[in-house]
């Protein structure tokens, strides 16, 4: 990752981030490990679109390997682990939980999909993200995540439930991509979590069918 420090890539992380707790808060609060699955899913996500996604029309599901995935993920996975180590440690016992040990998911791969893409590419769109941008910044959401999620988890879980997460969601075919409309409407729902944008860019937006 090569730009993942430029203002606008962390702008955009924060806002990911956020859109990730949100969907996951219930009546039981922010669930540590969907937290950090439901990002890691969506930046795997955002990698299978932008290196494999229209060469071939796969059955959503389908396990599916590719070479460039496989070369760019060690650094994704290498800045996911360097920042989850900053974040604040639990106690022993939780700094000692085994990577097996985190409570089962409340949310499925396919329902943070269904979820969460309409949002990330409409951001991506009002924010005039290229889709390498979307992908750092969907990356680096992870990373604080699963930083912000090691009092709770430990470094351990945390880091690997976030590498296997991005993993398995850059193998696995998704469904269709959203369309802007559904996308614009899921996006407005977040309206207040939305950062301000530039005179120019609100001009561009008017000017984009």
């Amino acid at each position: 990752m090569s730009n993942w420090n430029e203002p606008h890539i962390r702008q955009a992380a924060d806002f990911l981030d956020q859109a990730v707790r949100t969907q996951v808060l219930d009546g039981r609060g922010v669930h540590a490990a969907t937290c950090v699955a439901c990002s890691a899913w969506m930046a795997g996500t955002i990698l299978y679109r932008l290196e494999v996604d229209g060469r071939v029309d796969f059955k959503p599901g389908t396990v599916v390997l590719s070479e460039v995935v496989d070369a760019r993920l060690p650094g994704f996975f290498n800045l996911i682990a360097a920042l989850a180590a900053q974040g604040e440690p639990g106690d022993a016992a939780t700094e000692g939980l085994e990577a097996d040990s985190c409570d089962a998911r409340r949310l499925t791969m396919q329902q943070t999909r269904e979820a969460l893409e309409p949002v990330y590419w409409a951001f991506a769109r009002r924010q005039g993200l290229s889709e390498e941008d979307l992908l750092q910044a969907a990356t680096l959401a992870t990373a604080a995540t699963a930083a912000n999620c090691r009092p709770a988890m430990g470094l351990q879980a945390a880091r690997h439930l976030a590498h296997y997460s991005m993993l398995e969601a850059s193998k696995t075919a998704p469904g269709p991509r959203p369309t802007i409309t559904e996308g614009k409407v899921r996006l407005k729902k977040l309206a207040a979590l939305l950062p301000p944008l530039t005179w120019s860019r609100r001009l561009a937006l008017l000017l984009k069918p």
